[in-house]
């Protein structure tokens, strides 16, 4: 393998961004090489690049990949609207990629090596980022993941928000190994890092599982633990950073009048006083960074109409809409920009860019927050110290007091006590200035009272009673602990999230066909949705953990009689639900015309009709593109053609929908892309609920997508591949035992994965199960010289094996029929749980049916013959497979034995998806 030391780490950091590293960074770099440990706590002011360590990361597995995790994982407890983590992420992914240097080609060739594949992912696991499961098909690439707490959190608890109850001990095995895990800005996240640190402790089990945890904050919670901190020294040596962390900053304390008035009424109109008679002349960029999004939308509104080059971003958007707003004003906020507008360019804000967002403002309005929040904002504020030079006067900010918020007998909703603890120590604090401002510098918002803080509630304590539920994914069990609760502590309710999609078609058969996508994801508290959907009412709604509404939470009289549309994920597709049953992580889809959005952000006051971006979702998804003919969303002169225009057509409809394409010159710009991208398209008819005559086309991209392997055994089968069985159980084997390797798993391990890989389909010769991967032809049945794996080309559907019944289950019962199938095994017992597991059920208990037309089954298997039958319902084989379930826990861990079964489950996701393209292919 290519040298590479800790020597190369200037180098390679000055190839990738162009400049040379902080002190500080080659600092940490050379203490985590040296012991092979990373410092619990990284304690740095806001500004000195702290998202660096992603650097330290990536650099360290390349030079000692057999120690440090290849999944490195940044978890922030905000709705990121774009944030130095990711971008840097790119940027690095980008050189390595590229490599141009003979560093980075080392960097490139270790990297590979680790998964012997390309040298490094990114992901982002909160919406809208191209390929947002793509980290979940390899277990053994190096990926960088940037998270939220609730989606990395809910996964790790084996609840993943969004993810179906098949995959989610795929992405619990994912997150519980091999992961470094930041925890950037832990302040805002003291119950989730309670949480890592009691699943750290009660899961170890004989897997190398290489998980790190690192708290990184300016203000970090835990005080005990080994810190890494900035010292004189990295000061001295770099004059860059001295100018970011001495920069002057002074902010004016200014309470609002109107005694009574709500946020959104008064702010409004102190931010105009400001802009248009107190910034100094140099400013040519302002934030302004409020508590509430109402507040954010009001003053936007008011800035519209006063002829101001506003923008609005907050984190109840969806990613599509916040990623054009974003590019309209990134260069003016750009704290690297050397060119400075001529205009003045004005971002109203939520508590959404107080963590990751690197904006760059040169003047500040904010309304008064806790004081922890309040660095953050001001590390938004001349985050480089250029203005302040080029001035030659403090960059300058305005805190407003909104009387409303600050009455002590009536405590803010959604800072408490803190808001008003942190508004009486600042003006104490300008009382006793001689000029009546207050210092905001990076190091002068110190030694404020403890209750100045926002409050941040306790994690229960996680017991093994909790894990051993957590870890029954499929069937649950009744009585569970709160996954809310252990990600954001138990002191007070608060607001889950769910997520709001709007499209015109809700069927089960668009919704499988063109599925919700994150990047199409509108993410607000439950209460909020259940108030707009039943009454149109609007609740406050902040970027950050909050108290639940009681009279919001409290289900609308009536409503039980109104269902709406949940989209629970591939695997379990469409369910119809009452308003009360929305829960965490639901994804519910609504018309356009309910409205609910204006300026791209959330407004349930707006009837305007909301733009489906179903087909940009998929585009951006970068899995397969697709394109609805659907007159109501592309709304050109020319409706496209449809199926009610077959009747007396004789020209055949792919050559009228070319044509159509052809012609049609006011097509929505977004869909040019997607027609490019499509080629030779495939056509569906979809049907609406409104009749024959408003069914339309959609055109698919001939691919398939990886996430069509998401455990059911239609999507998994019916690939159109016509890969034989033998062909499919060693090719299976083969990768996980593969993978196994990479991963660093003892050899009987590798062995015994790839056994179970040449077993786990065998049930599958119940010739009931054959005849449907035929397409129902029982000519076509009788012709098979050997059993199927995989559906042949364009058969149709048809599902002559009983419902409900399980094939993974058939396969454990054929391999212990013959006690010679096993004898090989290092541990039987892992081998026959991996089988019975690799579709997602049986964790505990399998899924068993009485068969109406009971089979025998035969195979054989290395010339040891196979018999049993599909009539399991008597058997022992259900209690036996829970037994086996609780033994294997307590010798593997709850997370080490899912990241066998995802070991297993990924190699037959990634063989299934390789024989699809083989086939299109040749």
């Amino acid at each position: 393998m290519t040298d590479l030391s800790g020597s190369d780490f200037v180098p390679y950091f000055q190839d990738v961004h162009g400049y040379p590293p902080f002190p500080w960074q080659e600092r940490l770099t050379a203490e985590v090489l040296e012991t092979g440990k990373w410092p619990k706590v990284i304690d740095l002011p806001t500004g000195t690049g702290k998202t660096a360590v992603l650097d330290t990361a990536i650099f360290s597995l390349a030079v000692r990949p057999e120690i440090f995790p290849r999944r490195v994982v940044f978890v922030i407890d905000r709705r990121i609207i774009v944030d130095q983590v990711y971008k840097r992420a790119l940027c690095i992914q980008k050189r390595i990629a590229m490599a141009p240097t003979e560093v980075l080609r080392k960097i490139q060739g270790r990297l590979g090596a680790v998964g012997e594949s390309r040298p490094l992912g990114v992901v982002a696991l909160r919406g809208g980022i191209p390929i947002d499961n793509e980290w979940t098909h390899r277990p053994d690439l190096p990926w960088v993941v940037v998270s939220t707490v609730d989606q990395f959190g809910s996964r790790l608890l084996f609840r993943g928000y969004g993810v179906s109850r098949r995959m989610r001990p795929v992405h619990a095995g994912l997150a519980g190994n091999d992961c470094l895990v930041v925890l950037d800005e832990v302040h805002l996240s003291k119950p989730f890092s309670q949480t890592l640190t009691a699943v750290k402790g009660l899961d170890r089990g004989r897997l190398p599982t290489r998980f790190h945890v690192v708290e990184m904050s300016a203000t970090p919670a835990n005080e005990e633990a080994r810190r890494f901190e900035l010292e004189d020294t990295d000061l001295e040596g770099s004059d860059e950073l001295r100018r970011r962390v001495i920069a002057p900053k002074v902010a004016e304390v200014r309470a609002v009048p109107g005694k009574t008035k709500p946020p959104h009424v008064s702010i409004p109109t102190q931010v105009m006083r400001v802009l248009a008679k107190e910034l100094p002349e140099a400013v040519r960029s302002v934030g302004i960074v409020v508590n509430r999004v109402r507040t954010a939308r009001d003053i936007y509104r008011t800035l519209i109409e006063a002829g101001f080059n506003v923008h609005l971003v907050t984190g109840r958007m969806r990613p599509i809409d916040r990623a054009k707003v974003l590019g309209a004003f990134a260069d003016a906020v750009d704290p690297d920009r050397t060119d400075e507008d001529e205009d003045l360019t004005v971002v109203v804000a939520t508590q959404a860019i107080e963590v990751g967002a690197d904006f760059s403002f040169d003047a500040l309005i904010t309304e008064c927050a806790p004081i922890d929040s309040l660095r953050q904002r001001f590390g938004r504020l001349d985050r480089r110290g250029t203005f302040s030079d080029r001035s030659g006067a403090p960059a300058r900010a305005w805190i407003l007091g909104v009387p409303a918020t600050l009455n002590p007998r009536k405590p803010d909703p959604i800072y408490g006590e803190a808001l008003l603890a942190t508004w009486d120590e600042i003006n104490r604090r300008v009382g006793a200035s001689s000029d009546g401002l207050l210092d905001i510098g990076p190091l002068a918002l110190s030694s404020f009272p403890g209750d100045a803080a926002a409050p941040r509630p306790d994690a229960p304590l996680l017991l093994r009673t909790h894990l051993e539920a957590l870890v029954q994914t499929n069937p649950e069990p009744i009585v569970q602990p709160s996954v809310d609760w252990l990600l954001h502590g138990i002191e007070e309710v608060r607001e889950p999230d769910m997520s709001l999609v709007w499209r015109w078609d809700d069927s089960a058969d668009v919704l499988r066909l063109v599925p919700p996508r994150p990047a199409e994801y509108l993410q607000i508290p439950i209460s909020a949705a259940r108030a707009w959907l039943a009454t149109g009412v609007e609740t406050d709604v902040a970027d950050m953990d909050m108290p639940a509404h009681d009279a919001a939470l409290a289900v609308p009289h009536n409503s039980e009689k109104q269902l709406y549309t949940c989209w629970a994920g591939q695997g379990d597709g469409v369910k119809k639900i009452p308003l009360g049953d929305i829960k965490a992580g639901d994804v519910i889809v609504v018309s356009p015309e309910r409205g609910g959005i204006r300026g791209g952000t959330w407004d349930p006051s707006s009837n305007e009709t909301v733009e489906d971006v179903g087909d940009t979702a998929q585009f951006h998804h970068g899995t397969r593109a697709t394109l609805r003919l659907d007159h109501r969303i592309l709304r050109t002169a020319i409706r496209p053609p449809a199926p009610a225009d077959e009747t007396g057509e004789d020209t055949p409809r792919r050559d009228r929908i070319e044509q159509w394409l052809h012609e049609a010159d006011d097509l929505p710009i977004w869909t040019r892309e997607i027609v490019d991208r499509l080629g030779r398209f495939r056509i569906r008819t979809l049907s609406t609920n409104g009749g024959n005559d408003t069914d339309y086309y959609t055109l698919i991209e001939p691919a398939v997508a990886p996430e069509t392997f998401d455990g059911s055994d239609l999507a998994a089968s019916f690939t159109g591949a016509g890969t034989t069985l033998r062909c499919h159980l060693d090719g299976v084997g083969d990768r996980a035992a593969e993978s196994a390797r990479l991963l660093g798993f003892p050899k009987e391990i590798q062995d015994d994965l790839r056994l179970a890989g040449r077993l786990h389909d065998i049930g599958k010769v119940d010739l009931r199960f054959q005849k449907g991967l035929v397409g129902g032809d029982d000519v076509g049945l009788a012709m098979l010289d050997e059993p199927l794996a995989k559906s042949y080309p364009g058969r149709s559907r048809r599902w002559p094996y009983p419902r409900g019944m399980r094939h993974e289950i058939a396969s454990v019962a054929m391999a212990l029929s013959n006690p010679d199938i096993l004898i090989g095994a290092c541990d039987r017992d892992l081998v026959l749980h991996l089988i019975s597991t690799h579709h997602g059920h049986s964790r505990p208990l399998p899924p068993i049916i009485d068969d109406p037309d009971p089979q025998r089954l035969q195979f054989t298997h290395d010339e040891h013959p196979m018999e049993a039958t599909s009539d399991l319902v008597e058997s022992s084989i259900a209690p036996d497979m829970a037994e086996r379930f609780w033994n294997l826990i307590e010798r593997y861990g709850y997370y080490g034995l899912a990241w066998l079964e995802t070991v297993l489950r990924l190699a037959d996701h990634r063989q299934s998806a390789e024989e699809c393209t083989r086939v299109k292919e040749g």
